[in-house]
């Protein structure tokens, strides 16, 4: 009977991404779990007004973008590094996420809310990416449950807070979901540490 072996310990970029998939969850359910009334409360309560369809079309094809374009983002981690694309991510959610709060035609709401998916897109493969890499057989099935716990943690969390904010006004919602980010931005610099990229090994 084989020995059964060690479980690895789990490395620096390990906690990292998955503190960064708390704050990302944080930012995400947010807004999200009080986007139907936002876009579809009445404009003299501080929403916008878009009917029913509106809100539907937009939030179906947003869906969409997100379960697409990863395919795409991820290899193009693979090619430039992980951590250039987490930034890069960043980079596009922090202001995007505030602008939300900014726009009110539903023609601009939609193409902002269209970036906030590019950004997301660029995010997701690259936090289960980094899961993956640094694991390997002795922790990865523990590796992936403490990352789809973190998932859960964020998507609990985010809900609660943004309720409380919108009491203050609703662009706290949209100001706190990019402050989430920007914080992951720093921490990114500061503590995820990148192996090589596939290119380069």
């Amino acid at each position: 009977m084989s020995e059964k072996k060690k479980r690895t310990k789990f490395t620096g970029a390990f906690y990292a991404a998955n503190v960064m998939e708390i704050f990302e969850r944080l930012g995400w359910y947010g807004y999200f779990a009080v986007a139907a009334l936002y876009l579809t409360g009445k404009p003299e309560d501080g929403c916008l007004g878009f009917t029913d369809e509106q809100q539907g079309m937009m939030q179906g094809v947003v869906t969409f973008i997100l379960y697409l374009l990863p395919v795409i983002t991820g290899g193009l981690a693979d090619r430039y590094g992980f951590k250039k694309m987490f930034a890069l991510a960043y980079l596009i959610l922090i202001p995007a996420y505030f602008l939300l709060g900014q726009v009110t035609s539903f023609g601009g709401f939609f193409a902002v809310f269209l970036v906030v998916a590019l950004g997301a897109a660029i995010f997701k493969p690259l936090v289960v990416g980094t899961v993956a890499r640094e694991t390997d057989e002795t922790n990865s099935r523990f590796g992936f449950g403490v990352f789809y716990w973190m998932v859960n943690v964020g998507g609990f969390i985010g809900p609660l807070v943004a309720a409380i904010v919108r009491g203050w006004g609703w662009i706290w919602v949209f100001t706190l979901s990019s402050g989430y980010i920007a914080f992951n931005m720093i921490w990114l610099f500061i503590f995820y540490k990148e192996k090589r990229k596939e290119s380069d090994s």
